[in-house]
């Protein structure tokens, strides 16, 4: 629908310079004469690969996002060598990571022992808690904030490359759990690991003393740390990018490469971009800090700290394009102190749509909140033009005009923000608004790419999630699972409308089954060992198995 309250496309000056300084280099390079070269945002997307040539093979320090990415990796390693891939490292659990694996090495020689694949001890753990139990909301979460489904004329890039729209996973678990700092001899090769822990709880870097040179993922951007992603992530830590960048800036190496940065060459120049990094990340942890110490909620956090003080501004690292201040740090308060703000009134609120209704009502009603939320969004106060709408909507869920005249002002304030993710946020919202996105797609495109796989038991330890309490009312049930592959056996039983995962099997089961991970899905897949088989089917219909859409913005 065509909105008659829309503004014109712009983007802030930076945001487009920022575009030719990173996204816009893709391609492959080498570290001078090293045999050491970044695949730099493959296809454009984001998520690099390393590849490390040593005197008996490579080594490969990630993989790309999806297959598509994975097949540019492996193509530009054939370009500089022959040799075979000995190790792959995944520096941590997030997707653009370890997604284009089995495009660079078989997945067949990996399982025989002809190639390692390293990850941190916690890698599928993580994996699975933050793309397993809430993988539905965190697919929604990056359909909105990559930008994925906007325009060609409003795509853009994703402050360290662009985000794709989907595509096949090429995932393949690792082999080799590390547990601590470590010397590695690979490919002939001393690798040192060394735990960061910023970024992801499972990252890690790696320090080849032969070249002088660190590998250090996702604690050193284009853009500074998201110590905060607003599509939904646990508190990560900024001691843990601080301590990370330190030991960069305690080795001191001549080449710094990275997973979202091209290679970086000089020890004086590293040592000034890392320590400017440390201190920018470090101004918005300790001044949040200081503030909430001053009784400062999330709202005044973000408007006393919504910009860097110009002598942190390190284009193109030190700068709000990739985190940025006023979605990192509300994040310290709600991670570290409380979703409570310390007023009463925020303890149990009223719900928002009952909120609405008697706002509107004492602003004179529906049609007078429209009318000043059009008047400031003619004056371009467009995010309180897009509060006002909100009212309105939430007053009156089926009113037309609050949609288009809250769609315009996200749009406004969308083509005004420098920060990329944002950006994406506020334009996909006004998309949803005025029926132009579907957010089935998303849900659909992006649970594919970041689903992983389980196994029975990773499977059945996430049901708990799963059990619709109103359904379980009353019921009191025992399920003996074995895996058909591994053999690992578990026990489920619903009481208290709760579920309970316990190992093994023991008596009293009211029916016993065998399957595989793919045969728990099917009604009729797993083998009844003994027992009831109506048990079964009795307590699959307490599960509430369906991906359901959902909306961001109309609610």
């Amino acid at each position: 629908m065509v909105n008659p309250y829309d503004v014109e496309r712009s983007f802030p000056d930076y945001f487009l310079e920022h575009r030719r300084l990173t996204v816009e280099q893709q391609g492959t390079y080498r570290c001078g004469e090293l045999p050491v070269w970044t695949v730099y945002c493959p296809a454009g997307l984001l998520g690099n690969s390393t590849i490390i040539e040593g005197p008996d093979g490579l080594i490969v320090y990630d993989t790309g996002v999806n297959l598509d990415a994975g097949e540019v990796i492996a193509a530009e390693i054939a370009k500089v060598s022959d040799k075979p891939v000995k190790a792959i490292f995944y520096s941590h659990h997030h997707t653009d990571h370890y997604n284009g694996a089995s495009a660079i090495v078989d997945p067949a020689a990996v399982a025989a022992g002809e190639v390692d694949v390293y990850a941190w001890q916690n890698f599928r753990a993580e994996m699975a808690d933050e793309f397993g139990e809430i993988l539905q909301r965190q697919a929604m979460g990056a359909g909105y904030y990559g930008g994925a489904f906007l325009s060609p004329d409003d795509r853009h890039h994703h402050g360290i490359g662009t985000l794709p729209i989907g595509g096949a996973p090429g995932f393949i678990p690792p082999t080799k759990m590390l547990s601590g700092d470590a010397t590695l001899q690979i490919a002939g090769l001393e690798v040192r690991v060394f735990y960061t822990g910023g970024e992801a709880i499972s990252e890690f870097g790696l320090y080849l003393p032969e070249f002088d040179m660190i590998a250090i993922a996702d604690e050193f951007f284009t853009g500074i740390p998201n110590m905060h992603t607003i599509r939904g992530s646990k508190p990560r830590v900024p001691d843990n990018y601080i301590g990370a960048l330190n030991t960069v800036l305690e080795i001191r190496p001549e080449w710094l490469v990275g997973s979202h940065i091209r290679p970086i060459q000089g020890k004086d120049d590293i040592a000034e971009h890392v320590g400017k990094y440390v201190d920018a990340t470090k101004y918005l942890w300790d001044q949040s800090v200081r503030l909430i110490n001053k009784g400062y909620t999330p709202v005044e956090l973000q408007h006393a700290l919504k910009d860097l003080p110009e002598e942190l501004w390190d284009a193109p690292y030190t700068v709000p394009m990739y985190g940025t201040p006023f979605t990192s740090v509300p994040e310290f308060f709600t991670g570290w102190v409380s979703w409570f703000t310390g007023d009463s009134t925020d303890m149990l609120p009223s719900p928002p749509a009952h909120k609405a209704k008697r706002l509107a009502e004492l602003m004179g009603g529906v049609d007078a909140v429209l009318d000043a939320a059009k008047a400031d969004h003619a004056a371009g106060d467009h995010q309180l033009a897009a509060e006002l709408a909100q009212i309105a909507l939430r007053a009156d869920p089926d009113n037309e005009d609050a949609r288009l005249v809250k769609a315009a002002a996200l749009r406004a304030r969308g083509y005004q923000e420098l920060n990329p993710i944002a950006r994406s946020w506020y334009l996909t919202g006004a998309l949803e608004l005025e029926g132009a996105m579907d957010p089935g797609q998303v849900l659909a495109a992006y649970g594919a790419m970041m689903s992983v796989d389980k196994s029975v038991v990773d499977t059945v330890r996430g049901w708990r999630y799963q059990l619709d309490a109103d359904r379980a009312k009353g019921v009191d049930l025992a399920i003996g699972i074995r895996d058909a592959d591994s053999g690992a056996e578990v026990t489920v039983r619903v009481r208290n409308r709760v579920l309970h995962v316990q190992d093994g099997i023991g008596d009293g089961n009211d029916v016993v089954i065998e399957a595989t991970s793919a045969q728990l899905a099917e009604p009729d897949g797993p083998t009844v060992v003994s027992g009831d088989p109506a048990a079964w089917s009795r307590f699959r219909e307490l599960l509430d198995t369906d991906w359901t859409t959902f909306y961001m913005h109309m609610r």
